[in-house]
């Protein structure tokens, strides 16, 4: 960064072509004048990345503010713009976006025709075996180096590292195979056509909007957590809060580590950042591509797992019993003895039915029955 002072007018400074003048009212120097300019900017990327901040940043934010309030362009021909431009300016904007809009549209609709399910199976398997390569790659290191299980004998270690080289060269055999399927992976289209990188225009907008709310929903939760340790006084459901609590604060953190990021750096087909899919097997930073064939078939076969563990732990209701006759009279009473009981049964069922039953017995049911 260049400053120079103009000599004809100690009070005029310049800086990447433009020209500064103090106001009357200025305390500040142009060193802190081009500070506060570009603290300002990284204030407004903080804060709109991580909106939490806002009411810290708050009081640095008023400072910079004062500072770049205090001076003013100097070239003898500068004029600010007037609204009148200002409004011509954004009308400008506004008909650009527009019309890269339509020309995004159209191209969509164009290269719905050359879309191709086998590509773009293939391109999501390799990117998935990319990733597993380094993984194993980084793994086969730290065999080399004793870093990985230090106890682990000799020959063991010497068995594993055999078999992982064994994968790694079958692994590379595939990837090799899938490019030539692929070719360029970010000319691949889906279903409606579009590509990789317009994909990751908005899974950057949505990445940003969801790490937001679950930041404060965090926070939130992590709030009351600890407000019920403080308060409970049962050991057990105390140390249930605690690992509750330790798990969030973990999650909370991942969140909060995550810089600012730009469109390229997110993954064109789900939610999550690139580096996230890269990072190593840390269950509360690393989430493979839901899309990956690898990764989607694993799942699977714990969804069926699940599945059927529900189904074992929750069987199914017992049927409802038979329906059963109100009384049963033996077949072989006598004529007289049955119609006894009958009109005994009568007074207690008058608008029961009299059936023949099973083994030659008389039964008396239900009207409706």
């Amino acid at each position: 960064m260049v400053t120079n002072t103009i000599a004809a007018d100690a009070q005029v400074f310049e800086h990447e072509g433009l020209l500064w003048r103090p106001k009357p009212e200025a305390t500040s120097t142009f060193e802190e004048f081009l500070h506060a300019q570009g603290r300002w900017l990284e204030i407004w990327h903080e804060t709109n990345w991580n909106p939490w901040r806002t009411d810290e940043l708050a009081p640095e934010l008023a400072h910079v503010e004062q500072v770049t309030s205090e001076w003013q362009r100097a070239e003898p021909s500068f004029r600010p713009l007037t609204n009148r431009q200002l409004g011509a300016r954004m009308g400008e904007i506004t008909r650009r976006v527009h019309a890269e809009r339509l020309a995004d549209e159209v191209r969509w609709e164009r290269d719905k025709e050359r879309y191709d399910s086998e590509r773009e199976k293939a391109r999501f398997a390799l990117l998935e075996r990319e990733v597993v390569q380094a993984s194993m790659g980084r793994e086969l290191a730290q065999h080399h180096a004793g870093t990985l299980f230090p106890m682990m004998p000799a020959d063991r270690r010497a068995k594993e590292v055999a078999d992982l080289e064994a994968t790694i060269e079958r692994n590379h055999a595939e990837i090799v195979r899938l490019a030539a399927l692929v070719g360029d992976r970010e000319d691949v289209v889906d279903e409606e056509g579009k590509l990789p990188r317009d994909r990751r225009k908005w899974n950057i907008i949505w990445y940003g909007v969801t790490r937001r709310d679950q930041v404060e929903e965090f926070n939130a939760s992590i709030g009351s957590l600890r407000e019920k340790i403080a308060e409970t006084m049962d050991r057990s459901e105390k140390s249930s809060l605690r690992i509750q609590l330790s798990s969030e604060e973990r999650c909370l953190a991942g969140l909060l580590a995550v810089p600012r990021l730009e469109a390229e750096q997110m993954c064109a087909d789900c939610y999550t950042p690139q580096f996230q899919h890269a990072s190593g097997g840390d269950i509360y930073s690393s989430r493979p591509c839901p899309r990956w064939p690898m990764h989607a078939a694993r799942m699977e076969h714990v969804w069926e797992i699940l599945r059927s563990a529900s189904k074992r732990a929750h069987p199914t209701a017992p049927e409802p019993p038979k329906p059963q006759p109100l009384a049963t009279l033996p077949g072989s009473l006598p004529i007289s003895e049955v119609i006894e009981r009958l009109s005994t049964l009568q007074k207690e069922h008058p608008d029961a039915v009299v059936k023949r039953g099973r083994s030659n017995r008389w039964e008396l049911w239900p009207k409706d029955a």
